[in-house]
């Protein structure tokens, strides 16, 4: 599969903010702050998906 700079960009910067997520409801497991990065990471993972599809579907270069 084939993509753009654009592309990477993207996906990059979600996947730092899931790191991050990640590694907070790690740290903070058991409290409320915890539980809330964890059920985020699931949000930020969709709309990972969603928003790299659709630049695929658009991009004339991913395309």
């Amino acid at each position: 599969m084939k993509t753009c700079a654009s592309f990477d960009r993207i996906k990059s910067g979600y996947e730092r903010d899931i790191t991050y997520l990640s590694n907070h409801a790690k740290v903070h497991e058991g409290t409320r702050a915890g539980k809330v990065s964890a059920t985020t990471v699931h949000g930020v993972k969709g709309r990972m998906a969603r928003v790299l599809s659709r630049h695929y579907e658009r991009c004339p270069i991913c395309s």
